[in-house]
């Protein structure tokens, strides 16, 4: 069969395609193990790689190869990619090897190589969805948070586009719902000086808070942690951008009441729901709220969150709930 290599030694490389664009031809024994052709695969190839670094790609080309099984016996797994005569068999980087490069340079680089590989990072896992596997497996996250929490707001930019493509896979969503210093990161952002990270910050939590009821309690998780760790009163983060009135665009506005209602429609029982509530109130949440609600000219879609706002804390008071499910249709 026609064999290639991709050329991923740069885990940060855009490089994407296999090479070269003319596959010599290798006959492969059927019945021998992989790893005892590999040699002769790189030779045929004159690949870049280093041969203890060496294995079957699946990705965006196909399934991944046992090195140690035969061709015969994972036949099933090319069942429908030997079609034709253009199929062939690439040879890349493992993806340990590549996660674990990736990772090191990334708490390695600074200045402009940090910053590009930073930027390349959202792309890199919008093209390997099995990368975002081995990334949060092998504290992945934690670098992340690491490199945010000391970077300026151009890096954090870029952390903060890499993440939101990370929680598109149900594998990085559940590493985030695991490792709680990944949501206090995003939520100690929402203090920060610059309205992007702010609100990319706020999108990411509320795209959380949505993906499961339970999630709302691992926010307040953080927020706790976050604020007690600074002596302030929960929320408080927030609570300052709204109490700011005009200085602050409608979109947060609209982000954080947005946040605040999805977390409280998922609070299972009513001391956590007043703890919540409260903490908002003695920041000034009913001045804000009634701002909102009557400044001129009216923004109907915030008018509506804060609506929503209000009736569920009526609801929780022993009002009829058919307010808020109307509200919310």
């Amino acid at each position: 069969c026609r064999v290639q290599y991709l050329d991923d030694t740069d885990p940060f490389s855009s490089v994407n395609l296999p090479e070269p664009a003319r596959p010599p031809l290798f006959t492969y024994l059927i019945d021998i193990p992989l790893i005892n052709q590999l040699s002769s695969v790189h030779k045929v190839l004159n690949a870049p790689h280093k041969l203890y670094r060496q294995d079957g790609s699946r990705s965006e080309f196909g399934p991944y190869l046992d090195l140690d099984q035969t061709l015969e016996e994972q036949k099933e797994e090319l069942e429908g990619y030997t079609d034709g005569r253009k199929w062939s068999i690439v040879l890349r980087t493992q993806l340990t090897v590549r996660v674990n490069a990736c990772i090191d340079k990334l708490l390695n680089s600074d200045g402009r190589e940090l910053r590009r590989s930073l930027f390349s990072l959202k792309q890199i896992f919008q093209d390997d969805k099995d990368l975002v596997h081995e990334f949060v497996n092998n504290q992945g996250l934690q670098c992340l948070v690491k490199i945010g929490g000391e970077a300026d707001q151009n890096y954090q930019n870029y952390i903060l586009r890499a993440l939101g493509q990370l929680m598109l896979y149900v594998d990085g969503m559940n590493a985030v719902m695991t490792q709680n210093e990944v949501v206090q990161w995003l939520y100690s952002l929402v203090e920060s000086s610059f309205r992007l990270v702010v609100k990319t910050s706020l999108k990411l939590l509320i795209v959380f808070a949505e993906y499961t009821e339970t999630n709302s309690l691992l926010i307040l998780q953080a927020v706790n942690y976050v604020d007690k760790s600074n002596r302030h009163l929960l929320w408080s983060n927030t609570m300052k951008i709204l109490n700011e009135y005009d200085n602050t665009p409608s979109e947060v506005v609209l982000l954080i009441i947005t946040l605040f209602n999805a977390v409280l429609s998922a609070i299972p029982d009513q001391d956590t729901f007043y703890d919540m509530t409260d903490a908002l109130e003695q920041q000034g949440m009913l001045k804000v709220s009634q701002y909102y609600l009557n400044r001129k000219p009216p923004e109907q879609e915030v008018i509506e969150q804060f609506s929503i706002y209000e009736a569920t804390l009526r609801h929780e008071d022993g009002d009829d709930e058919s307010t808020i499910v109307q509200l919310m249709r």
